[in-house]
């Protein structure tokens, strides 16, 4: 992890990626800018109206849609304009087959090699490659909540991009008065071919009706309607008529059956049977009677004109029988014709009725038939009708879509400003060397914060340090801070730096408070340049406080393989001071005093037995001025004093074992943002038995 607070320490380190990054970018945009034709985009503004205008009341296209298929109708319309049709009528129009902006200046050498691009073109693929360029080119934007699309064309040429635009919306507007006609041309051609179908039909139909009619003797004579119906219904008129006839005859031969010529004499004739003949002959009578009647008044009845007027009255009587008898035999043959007649007529209607049953259930076949032969008339008549109305219609334009603004040649081409384009590209540059640093330093496996230090030892942080290479000029007895006064920072920095000694010398002070003499262990856990610096600052620290301070360090200057000169003495030494220089602090770090003795008499045996010891290179330095001392043994000590030992790298010394062995504290050192977390962690695993030694960390901060 790396703490925000290093930040600023991580970007100085990378201060030439932050310089030369941006650099980079703004070449690069610059030289982009160079090499950038400028694009133009016009916008045409056009309004597509999915109902049109209502001229005819029949017009092919659906008026009365539902709101989401109208808004779909809408929609699709940026398809339409995006079609091959609508663009190659542009690209016609325009010549845009032949702009290098819109079909390309064609495929190069490399391409026409790896077969991308075919090495010649014929016009029809030149043509849908512009087309395509054209599409890459064109935008098509609904605006939201209205039926006004923006047609927007890009293209280096400002002139041409608002040439594009608003050819694209005046092809738009003939492509769809094109496709409106050409559906009322297809509907009135369908129509027409159904038209022929249904007229054969019809044809067929009415053909069948007039055969089935003639078959079955379904004639008709208009709105009279059949003759069988008429002719039933006029020999019902005469069957009835005739039993009229009939019945009347009937009743005059009843009446003159029974009369007799004494009936006729006494004028018991009905009035319906007098005739003229037998009316003279009553007369006749009557006035032969009167003169008989008068003549026997005066005449004898043997009188020879008495006999002759009986004789004319006898005559007359004689003549008015003989009428009578022709009279009833008259009508007796007028009954007799009336009987013929009506039996006639009933026969007659009789077969009629029977031939009419049979006609009427042929007459429910034909009505069927009939209707049939109406209902394809109609639909052809009404297919007939609408075909007419739509050849009628392809002239008329319906449609109510249109443009409501021209697109006009831009002033300023597409896209932000020089100026802003290197702005960004700088900004961009400086951002990626930021994150590629702070990358970097994440990846790099180091540590990124004093809490990860903290957490990754488990002891406290007891100071934090800045600048570790000044931290050398705390060195010194008493030397303040003259060479860290560089302005006001510097002083301030300084001051820091001072502050943090002087927290690692009171922590030392702290824990060794009551048990002297002490032995601190400086440690770092890799190759830390400011370990000696710091290691004597704390000492001088400690000895301003007041203390009895030594700084202990490996003598670069003696060899490490020196042999001691006098066995027996260093053996004697090195038991005297396993038994009485041990401090009890040291004792009870390392175990009982029993152990240090053994240690040290083993020693001595060993330097008796006449086997070599090497002795590590080692200077005791008194701050307080006395002469230095050499050797291993200078590190045990007696009395009050601290004993400041600089152990150098804690994975580069080869005197670690002794140094520990010595140390009753154990100082970390660590650099954030420079000592690796495998440098610590194997740092610790060589310090794991002395844990318990380790009151802190220092941390050297970036």
């Amino acid at each position: 992890m790396v703490d925000i607070y290093q930040v600023p320490g991580i970007l100085k380190k990378r201060i030439g990626w932050l310089i030369a990054l941006p650099v980079l970018f703004v070449a690069l945009a610059l030289v982009f800018l160079i090499m950038q034709t400028p694009k133009y985009r016009a916008t045409a503004e056009l309004l597509i109206d999915p109902q049109g205008l209502q001229i005819v009341g029949n017009d092919i296209v659906a008026r009365e849609n539902g709101e989401m298929l109208e808004r779909l109708a809408v929609d699709s319309q940026a398809y339409v304009i995006l079609s091959n049709t609508v663009l190659g009528d542009v690209v016609d129009k325009l010549g845009l087959v032949n702009d290098p902006a819109i079909a390309g200046k064609g495929g190069g050498l490399v391409s026409r090699l790896l077969g991308r691009v075919p090495a010649t073109l014929t016009p029809e693929e030149k043509r849908g490659v512009a087309i395509m360029g054209l599409r890459e080119r064109l935008q098509v934007v609904k605006v939201e909540k209205s039926f006004v699309f923006n047609i927007v064309a890009s293209h280096p040429d400002r002139f041409k991009a608002a040439a594009i635009a608003n050819e694209a919306a005046r092809a738009y507007l003939d492509e769809a008065r094109r496709s409106r006609a050409d559906a009322s041309l297809r509907a009135s051609m369908a129509l027409r071919v159904q038209a022929a179908d249904l007229r054969k039909r019809v044809e067929a139909a009415e053909a069948e009706v007039e055969n089935f009619r003639a078959q079955n003797g379904l004639i008709s004579t208009g709105q009279a309607g059949l003759v069988a119906d008429q002719q039933l219904q006029g020999f019902s008129s005469q069957l009835t008529q005739a039993r009229v006839e009939l019945e009347r005859a009937k009743s005059n031969y009843d009446l003159v059956r029974n009369l007799t010529v004494a009936d006729i004499e006494a004028g018991g004739l009905p009035a319906n049977l007098q005739t003229t003949t037998l009316g003279t002959l009553r007369v006749q009578y009557a006035r032969a009677a009167e003169q008989v009647a008068q003549a026997s008044t005066t005449l004898g009845a043997n009188h020879p004109q008495m006999r002759e007027l009986r004789s004319q009255l006898e005559n007359v009587r004689r003549q008015i029988g003989e009428e009578l008898s022709r009279t009833r035999r008259s009508i007796r043959s007028d009954y007799q014709r009336a009987e013929a007649t009506v039996a006639a007529l009933g026969e007659e209607a009789n077969r009629l009725k029977n031939t009419n049953v049979d006609q009427s259930k042929a007459q429910i076949q034909l009505r069927q038939l009939t209707s049939e032969a109406e209902t394809l008339g109609t639909v052809y008549r009404s297919f007939l009708s609408r075909a007419k109305e739509l050849e009628e219609q392809q002239d008329i334009d319906t449609s109510n879509s249109r443009v409501i603004s021209q697109a006009v040649a831009p002033l300023k081409p597409l896209g932000p400003s020089k100026v802003m384009v290197l702005a960004a590209a700088a900004m961009f540059g400086f951002a990626l060397a930021a994150s590629a640093s702070i990358g970097w330093e994440m990846l790099g496996g180091r540590l990124g914060s004093e809490g990860e230090l903290v957490d990754r030892t488990g002891v406290p942080l007891i100071a934090s340090l800045r600048a570790p290479d000044a931290v050398s000029a705390a060195g010194g007895p008493r030397r303040g801070g003259g060479l860290w006064k560089r302005g006001a920072r510097a002083e301030a920095e300084a001051t820091a730096r001072q502050m943090a000694i002087t927290r690692i010398a009171y922590a030392l002070r702290h824990a060794f408070e009551n048990e002297r003499p002490a032995n601190v262990l400086v440690l770092s856990c890799g190759e830390e340049p400011a370990l000696a610096p710091l290691s004597r600052a704390i000492a001088t620290g400690l000895y301003d406080m007041g203390e009895v301070v030594l700084i202990a360090r490996a003598d670069p200057g003696a060899p490490a393989g020196t042999r001691d000169a006098d066995p027996d003495k260093d053996a004697t030494q090195s038991q005297s001071s396993g038994r009485e220089l041990r401090t009890r602090l040291s004792s009870r770090r390392r175990g009982d005093l029993q152990t240090g003795e053994d240690s040290a008499v083993a020693g001595a045996s060993q330097a008796k037995a006449g086997r070599p010891r090497t002795a590590p290179p080692f200077k005791v330095e008194h701050l307080d001025g006395r002469p230095p001392e050499n050797g291993v043994q200078s590190l045990a000590r007696e009395g009050q004093e601290f004993l400041v030992i600089d152990g150098g790298s804690a994975l580069a010394s080869p005197y670690l074992p002794v140094l520990l062995d010595y140390a009753d504290a154990i100082v970390l050192v660590s650099g954030i943002g420079e000592t690796s977390r495998e440098e610590l962690d194997r740092t610790l695993a060589l310090l794991q038995p002395w844990r318990d030694r380790m009151i802190g960390n220092v941390a050297l901060a970036a």
